[in-house]
């Protein structure tokens, strides 16, 4: 009965030494080393892909007649993606093209008006110089008494209503010129209502060119709009998201990017795909937090004012290899950045002025 009594007490003190030295050595032990391990590291989960995304706005107003292509699928740039009913449209370029040939037919018109009232005024300015004359020679005659006092009147008069023919004709010539454009000698073509005329024809055809809406790259096509939507010139008809070139905008405590530099390698993974990894590098910091960016700033000059960390965006470059899962806008991940490790346009620097 003794030697069971001091076995339990010797088990007793066995647990009691182990929970007193043994558990906490071991939790130490592992605290030490994770905060070895991860101190030379800047983490968050607060990261997600991202993507250049194009939003495609109509730039005419229309109602929709055709999606030649279907939700999700890949374009190239230049694919029409929307038809809209170019019927107004093609009416406007024609009415554009009628009033084209009637301005250019006018200029025409006034030309010709200007050649017939250049030759009347040859013809009026020769008519007022042999008025001259002959007004100087009733002249004469008169004053030697040959001819009577009334022949002179009538020649005064002849003279007098041939020089106002001549100013009322170059008067007229000088109105027909501007309408012409101060230039007569010019050509029909450079007269400037008929370069008006043509540049509204011009934009009549660039908005029947708009009706068809193209990509203006390539990428993954999304949101598109229906058969009879109507769509206004400026909203948003569909959007196109890039399948290329992805990066990760992980959000990070200001607290953590102390050590934080460009060119760092970095470890990714995107929670679709599990414990699958990604390697990238960081492209860039941020020059603003978040908050800045909202369209409600907070402003800390309350009287109850909460100092809140704030999260500085951090864009990742990921280095895809091939036979890798796609990557998706908005997909979300966590990130480790190796903060031990010298920046990469650091290593290139120092291997340039290495002798």
């Amino acid at each position: 009965m003794a030697t069971e009594t001091h076995t339990a007490e010797a088990r007793r003190k066995n647990w009691r030494r182990l929970l007193l030295w043994i558990v906490p050595a071991i939790v130490l032990a592992v605290a030490a080393t994770f905060w070895i391990y991860s101190r030379g590291y800047a983490t968050t989960d607060n990261a997600y892909v991202k993507a250049d995304k194009t939003i495609v706005a109509a730039e005419v107003d229309g109602t929709v007649r055709n999606v030649p292509v279907k939700e999700n699928t890949p374009v190239a740039a230049g694919d029409v993606l929307v038809m809209l009913d170019d019927e107004p449209l093609r009416y406007a370029v024609q009415s554009a093209q009628g009033r084209v040939d009637a301005v250019k037919a006018q200029i025409a018109s006034l030309k010709a008006q200007y050649a017939e009232k250049a030759a009347e005024l040859d013809v009026a300015r020769r008519s007022a110089a042999f008025a001259q004359r002959e007004q100087e020679r009733q002249r004469e005659l008169a004053a030697k008494h040959l001819v009577a006092q009334s022949k002179l009147d009538d020649a005064d008069q002849a003279l007098q209503i041939a020089a106002g023919q001549v100013q009322v004709t170059e008067r007229d010539l000088t109105a027909i010129a501007a309408r012409l454009g101060g230039d007569p000698s010019r050509t029909v073509e450079s007269h400037p209502d008929v370069e008006a005329a043509e540049a509204d024809l011009q934009h009549a055809e660039l908005n029947l060119r708009r009706a068809r809406i193209l990509a203006p790259r390539a990428g993954i096509v999304s949101h598109l709009p229906q058969v009879g939507d109507h769509l206004t010139a400026g909203s948003p008809a569909l959007a196109i998201v890039s399948d290329q070139g992805m990066w990760i905008e992980a959000n990070f405590k200001e607290t953590d990017l102390a050590h934080v530099r460009k060119g760092q390698p970095v470890q990714i993974e995107i929670d679709t795909y599990g414990r699958r990894k990604w390697s990238g590098r960081v492209e860039s910091i941020a020059q603003a937090t978040g908050a800045e960016f909202a369209i409600l700033p907070p402003q800390n000059a309350s009287g109850n004012w909460v100092k809140v960390v704030q999260r500085i965006p951090v864009r990742i470059a990921v280095l895809a290899n091939a036979g890798d899962p796609p990557l998706r806008a908005g997909m979300s991940a966590s990130v480790r950045i190796d903060t031990r490790a010298e920046p990469a346009d650091a290593v290139a620097r120092t291997a340039q002025v290495a002798p």
